[in-house]
């Protein structure tokens, strides 16, 4: 019996999705797909439009086995930290594959890729301070230093399942785990907008949020709308407003006095995205500030991040009808705790960081029955039939 591992958002599961999956088993030759889902909120710093159930649902009727969650301390973080996460539930479950997409195929560039994100030689730190002092963002000037060393176009290098691709495969190897990588070539382009037979994940959240439901309902082979999903901005400027200056310096991804920034831009921003056009700079890209502001919304901190610095548990979201022989293979070969009842996490620091994202979510909504408090307890996982 082989199993092939997928780290996932889902938000929402499209074709492009189903398509990996498919691909996946061709590759593979394997009997089973698991896939690691993040929950409430996204690598993105910001909430995810369906429910971590309602997407488990999806992901279940279109060919994945069993979904388990990708704890919001390492879902809500930098490639490396997400990475590490998903690798390291997928490794303590006993994955024979790890399944990803990417812009290429080519698994020698991305271990070179890795290497370098591993380990950085002087000659590229040089590369990137000289980029910098000549008016380049950071993030333009490490892509283009590393695509001169890596002989590659600037463009490739910070894509983003590029970088999570070179990630995954340090975190297999810093983990030790008898885990083979496959990379199976994106369908589309990740931030591809348009809404058509493949869509992306941020074309259809996007055709959601502006009214055209039907084209983004018909863009997905589960078609499920989402609830109505409010912005979170009084909720996210009340807690900054409320925290010390050393309170802010201690999240997560918080250095270079990035705090009294914070501490003054929140007093005088009027809504979220005000807030990040008014933290914006070349230093941080807008996808760390807002992952910033989202950790200090669930009250995440670096010493969260410290103490936990992966996984220490598996927990079952959901699972198809028939799957019960790889439940039970799992069973026997994971090296984590295997989760199927949240009473069994409670007191547990990074599942308490879970029930604050859920239930800061259900806040995001208008429905009473979203709006209530302790769904990681109430909810049971997903039988798929």
């Amino acid at each position: 019996m082989t199993i092939a591992g997928i780290i996932a958002e889902y938000d929402p599961f499209h074709r492009g999705h189903a398509w990996h999956v498919r691909e996946t088993r061709r590759i593979t030759g394997c009997d089973w797909v698991v896939a690691c889902m993040a929950g409430h909120f996204t690598q993105r710093g910001e909430p995810a439009l369906w429910s971590k159930w309602a997407r488990a649902q999806m992901a279940l009727a279109s060919g994945v086995d069993a979904v388990f969650e990708l704890p919001a301390l390492f879902a809500v973080r930098t490639a490396d930290a997400f990475a590490l996460g998903g690798v390291t539930v997928l490794g303590g479950l006993g994955c024979d594959w790890l399944s990803f997409g990417s812009e290429t195929e080519d698994m020698d560039l991305l271990r070179r890729l890795a290497a370098l994100r591993a380990r950085e030689p002087e000659a590229l730190s040089a590369a990137i301070r000289a980029k910098l002092d000549g008016g380049l963002s950071h993030a333009r000037a490490r892509g283009e230093a590393v695509a001169e060393l890596l002989g590659i176009e600037p463009e490739a290098v910070n894509r983003p399942n590029l970088i999570l691709a070179a990630e995954y495969l340090r975190a297999i190897e810093a983990g030790g785990y008898a885990m083979t990588p496959v990379a199976v070539r994106r369908v589309g382009d990740y931030h591809d907008e348009a809404v058509g037979p493949v869509a992306s994940a941020t074309a259809i959240r996007g055709a959601f949020l502006r009214g055209d439901a039907e084209a983004a309902l018909n863009a997905m082979p589960v078609p499920v709308r989402p609830d109505a999903l409010h912005p979170m901005d009084d909720l996210l400027l009340h807690t900054l407003r409320g925290m010390r200056l050393d309170e802010l310096a201690a999240l997560p991804d918080v250095s270079e006095g990035l705090e009294h920034r914070l501490y003054d831009a929140c007093r005088v921003a009027a809504t979220r995205e005000g807030l990040l056009e008014a933290l914006k700079c070349k230093r941080y890209t807008r996808a760390r500030l807002s992952r910033t502001l989202t950790h200090a919304l669930l009250g995440m901190d670096r010493a969260l991040a410290t103490a936990h610095p992966a996984p220490t548990y598996a927990r079952l979201l959901g699972v198809r009808a028939g799957a019960e022989p790889l439940l039970k293979e799992l069973s026997r070969r994971a090296t984590l705790p295997v989760v199927t009842r949240a009473t069994e996490l409670k007191g547990d620091p990074v599942f308490e960081l879970e029930c604050r994202a859920t239930d800061t979510w259900a806040l995001l909504h208008d429905a009473p029955e979203l709006r209530a408090m302790g769904r990681e307890y109430t909810e049971k996982f997903v039988k798929q039939r």
